[in-house]
C-alpha cells in the first residue's frame, strides 16, 4: 500500500471518528434547556417531587428531551438499596414512569456504592444533592439541569450542569464531602 492510501485512509477514519464524537456531544447538548426559564419545574423541584413520590434518595438527576418531550429523569436509591428511576415532565411536574429494580439485580459493586453513599449521607458525611445543587445555582448565577454523582481517584464530587442568567453553559464539580468547588 503506498503512501497516500495510508493517509486518505487515515484521514477518513479521523473525520469519521471526530464527526461521531461531535453528533454525540450535540446529542447531549439537546438536553440543555434553551432558556433558563424554559421549564416551570426545576431540577430541584422535580428531585424534591421523585423522592416524596418514592421514598428514595437522589443519586442523579438529568434533564432529557425524547420525542418532543422534555423531562428529569432521576435515578434513586431507596431505604433497602433497590435502584428507582423516575421521569418527571418539566413543564407539569406529573410523574410520567416510575421504575423499581431489586436490589438483588445488578453488579454488586454499584451496589456496594449505592449502599456507602446511602450510609455516608444518612451520617453526615456526604452533602445532600440539593444542598449543593443550590450552592452551585447561587455561586453561578443559575439554573442547574443536570447533576450526577461521580468519583475521580476517590473523591467524589457532583458534576453540576447549569445554564446562567445570560444563557451561558456551565459545568461545575462540587466535592461531595466538603462542598469546595473542584472545577
Amino acid at each position: 500500500m503506498n503512501n497516500t492510501s495510508v493517509f486518505k485512509t487515515t484521514a477518513i477514519t479521523t473525520l469519521l471518528g471526530l464527526s461521531a464524537m461531535m453528533a454525540i456531544g450535540s446529542a447531549n447538548a439537546d438536553d440543555a434547556p434553551t432558556a433558563l426559564n424554559q421549564d416551570s419545574i426545576s431540577l430541584l423541584q422535580a428531585v424534591a417531587l421523585a423522592e416524596t413520590n418514592t421514598g428514595g434518595v437522589t443519586i442523579e438527576a438529568e434533564r432529557e428531551v425524547k420525542m418532543g418531550q422534555s423531562f428529569y429523569e432521576i435515578e434513586l436509591i431507596g431505604k433497602d438499596g433497590e435502584k428507582i428511576h423516575t421521569a418527571i415532565n418539566t413543564q407539569t411536574g406529573d410523574v410520567i414512569l416510575t421504575s423499581r429494580r431489586n436490589k438483588n439485580d445488578g453488579d454488586h459493586d454499584d451496589k456496594l456504592e449505592d449502599a456507602l453513599f446511602l450510609s455516608g449521607l444518612n451520617s453526615g458525611q456526604y452533602l445532600p444533592l440539593a444542598d449543593v445543587v443550590k450552592q452551585a445555582e447561587k455561586q453561578f448565577d443559575g439554573k442547574a439541569w443536570s447533576v450526577e454523582l461521580d468519583d475521580d481517584h476517590g473523591i467524589d464530587f457532583y458534576e453540576i450542569k447549569l445554564m446562567t442568567v445570560n444563557g451561558k453553559q456551565v459545568e461545575t464539580e462540587v466535592n461531595a464531602l466538603t462542598s469546595s468547588v473542584t472545577k
